[in-house]
């Protein structure tokens, strides 16, 4: 049996409704209301005869509800006329209809969301005003955001006002601000932001995941470890190793011919002394730090890493930078004479790598496919030190 629509089940139609945020931007945007009127499913004739009582109880309802206890109304009730010879003509509600925003509003008890969102409306206008459109069309998302919303303001006028390219994203100077806050609502501050900013003050190849270069603040500084493995006439005889600012390294004018990159910490301390070479400490997907370094043309680049999907990933991407990158020790050979010291690789990557060679690019499709076995992967502290030696056998001569 088809229950018949009660005053809950409109309630809960209505609230679902109001979730959608819809009513309220309606409201924010100052449009005029359209009356709501919501349909009614009431007992049939045959049910109106067998279930007379809890038809009238359930009419009863209606009416009671209608009104509060002052007699105000909540909402209106349209009724049609059902019967037969036997029960006569009855009046069963047909429809409810809502007859003003106010009324709405004091039926679902969001008064004072709307009372929230008025307060936003006037203090975004009174300290970012250009974001009040955003207010209007997004009224939910205000009002959920209402506790924090004078902090959220107070942000945004601080970076319209400030040449975040001398400063840190620590140093924003607003009252109760650090740069958790800053992370945790990251997202609408930039929704906030690219509204508010002009185009030349928001650098767009970063997302907001990337806040500080986004919005143009002073970036960390990148660095670069690396050891001198010769002699290198433009840095200190006496130091051998060095962690230089990525942008101060750029200004010096290196003279060694090779340059090694390897992934490993005890690789990199261990790594033997060539003349005429450094070697550089990339730290797996850290070497995105190795940006184009003037004193790096020419140069002859080799890179090792360890012998799975995101080693030949990483090699990939080192050769999308300087197309003269060469790999070492990262063939097939060098897998099968380790078998014992293979591991399993946690999260294998499948993309394409075009930059590899075909050698190394068979490689990699057979550690993808689990030729060899599942997720093969062979680290590189994990190969016997012998045969660095012998592949640079003619360099350490």
């Amino acid at each position: 049996m088809t229950p018949w629509t009660n005053v809950d089940d409109l309630v809960a139609t209505l609230h679902r409704r109001w979730k959608s945020g819809r009513f309220l931007r309606e409201y924010a945007e100052g449009l005029p209301w359209a009356p709501i009127e919501l349909p009614v499913k009431s007992p049939s004739t045959d049910e109106l005869l067998h279930r007379f009582d809890d038809a009238v109880l359930w009419a009863e309802r209606f009416h009671r509800d209608s009104r509060t206890k002052a007699g105000v109304a909540r909402f209106a009730v349209e009724y049609r006329n059902i019967g037969g010879r036997s029960l006569g003509s009855n009046s069963v509600p047909a429809r409810i209809r809502i007859e003003s925003f106010g009324q709405l509003c004091a039926l679902l008890g969001t008064t004072l969301e709307v009372r929230s969102l008025d307060e936003i409306i006037d203090q975004t206008r009174s300290t970012v005003p250009e974001l009040v459109t955003w207010v209007r069309a997004q009224p939910r998302k205000a009002i959920d955001n209402g506790d924090i919303w004078s902090d959220l303001l107070a942000v945004v006028a601080w970076v319209r006002g400030a040449s975040t390219e001398q400063l840190y994203l620590r140093q924003i100077d607003v009252e109760g601000i650090d740069t958790k806050f800053v992370d945790r609502h990251r997202k609408i501050l930039d929704e906030f932001l690219t509204a508010v900013l002009p185009v030349g003050r928001i650098d767009t190849h970063y997302t907001a995941g990337d806040f500080a270069r986004r919005y143009r603040f002073r970036a960390r500084p990148e660095y670069t470890r690396f050891r001198v493995l010769g002699s290198e006439s433009a840095l200190p005889e006496a130091c051998t190793e060095f962690t230089l600012r990525t942008e101060e390294l750029a200004s010096l004018e290196l003279t060694s011919r090779f340059l090694f990159v390897v992934e490993n910490e005890i690789t990199y301390l261990a790594f033997p002394r060539v003349a005429n070479a450094l070697v550089v400490f990339g730290s797996g997907f850290g070497l995105a730090s190795l940006r184009p370094l003037p004193w790096l043309v020419g140069k002859e680049i080799v890179y090792w890493g360890d012998i799975d999907t995101h080693g030949f990933d990483i090699l990939n991407r080192l050769r999308s930078r300087f197309d003269s990158v060469r790999s070492i020790l990262m063939d097939e050979a060098t897998l099968l004479a380790h078998r014992g010291q293979w591991v399993a690789e946690p999260s294998p990557t499948n993309r394409p790598l075009p930059n590899l060679t075909e050698a190394e690019a068979a490689l990699y499709g057979d550690l993808v496919e689990d030729r060899f076995g599942p997720t093969i992967r062979l680290e590189q502290e994990r190969v016997r030190p012998s045969l660095l030696e012998r592949e640079l056998g003619p360099l350490l001569a």
